[in-house]
């Protein structure tokens, strides 16, 4: 019997949080889709592009719905099982809520460990693949941005970008000298990836040795830089979701970022600790355990829970903006707010031990 338990605690956990983090990511995407339907439509794609949308965005929804579900879902496993008087059984026979804890532990830990593999493989392919195919599927009539971005070669600015990012129009290099001052400006007609460097075409460049006007004319050349296709498709989303060998590549110089290097290296180690919130939400839902079958201590609980949960996001995304920004240091702003709420966790289940 007590060899029993553990499973079937992780069945009932399980359940509850799979089916909560479905309904959750349902919702928030009903309401995505309310707000971009039209956009879709304008763009002809009728309810295969709907459907298209959806399946893009889903990774990113999941893994934000993911630390919510397995709060809302520890919480009313436990709640039912305590008021079917379950839990009462379980610690008369002396299984602590530690105990507990501990047969809960691999939930959290597989659940971790698939957030973290959607995080890194599925959302930065789903969001390039949703950019190239918003960018394929634009209006005809829908004027181009020019993009700019600063590579190992210089500041460039790119007047036109194919969907899948290998084909630049209206490029324009400025390289620098020792001192920042712009010493050259490279134009090209168009520059295509070839799958290790840029082929430019129609090339001209302006060179000012000494003061100096100098104009080269070539009409083909190669471009050598750490810009890649993929990259030239984030340079106009804030937020680029990066796994971590791209943002270890950023903060080394290989690959181009939009963003400062504090951004990236905060990224960088919030990326391995972002799946704890998983485990701090099971730690927060768990004391719901201890409520008593009959009274209000049961809906009691679940308040506290609940507002311990949403506190825990709260801080942590408060914590995680300071990161981004340069006015905390990285490890501090990927560790806080996980280290605090999990003592938060621990300490409540240890008074409720007591109890």
């Amino acid at each position: 019997m007590i060899g029993m338990l553990p499973r079937y605690f992780r069945r009932r956990v399980v359940v509850q949080i799979l089916a909560l983090l479905a309904v959750l990511t349902a919702l928030l995407q009903m309401l995505e889709l309310l707000d971009m339907t039209t956009e879709v439509l304008k763009r002809e794609q009728g309810l295969r592009g709907l459907l298209y949308y959806a399946a893009l965005r889903t990774p990113a929804e999941v893994v934000l719905m993911l630390p919510m579900a397995a709060l809302l879902g520890t919480m009313t496993a436990m709640h039912s099982m305590a008021r079917n008087l379950e839990i009462t059984t379980v610690r008369c026979a002396g299984i602590s809520l530690f105990r507990i804890f501990g047969y809960l532990l691999p939930v959290a830990l597989v659940l971790a460990a698939a957030q973290f593999a959607i995080a890194e493989r599925v959302l930065p392919q789903a969001e390039n693949a949703l950019k190239e195919w918003w960018s394929a599927t634009a209006p005809s009539g829908e004027a181009a941005t020019r993009l700019w971005a600063n590579t190992d070669r210089g500041p460039i600015s790119i007047d036109s970008v194919s969907p899948d990012g290998t084909h630049l129009r209206g490029l324009r290099l400025y390289g620098r000298d020792a001192a920042g001052l712009i010493e050259s400006r490279l134009a090209a007609d168009d520059a295509q990836w070839d799958g290790q460097v840029w082929r430019l075409d129609g090339a001209s460049e302006l060179r000012f040795p000494d003061g100096r006007l100098q104009r080269v004319r070539e009409p083909t050349r190669t471009w050598e830089t750490n810009l890649r296709p993929d990259d030239v498709l984030r340079l106009d989303v804030a937020r680029p979701r990066l796994s971590s060998m791209m943002l270890a590549d950023v903060i080394a110089g290989a690959r181009v970022g939009t963003q400062p290097l504090s951004y990236y290296r905060t990224v960088l180690y919030r990326s391995f600790t972002a799946p704890l919130a998983v485990l701090v939400m099971l730690l927060l839902a768990l004391p719901t355990a201890a409520s008593q079958p009959r009274g209000q201590t049961g809906s009691r609980e679940m308040l506290y829970g609940l507002g311990f949960g949403l506190a825990f996001l709260l801080v942590d995304g408060m914590i995680s903006a300071l990161g981004t920004s340069g006015r905390l240091s990285p490890l501090t702003t990927a560790l806080a707010a996980p280290l605090l709420f999990g003592a938060i966790g621990l300490l409540r289940l240890r008074l409720h031990e007591r109890i």
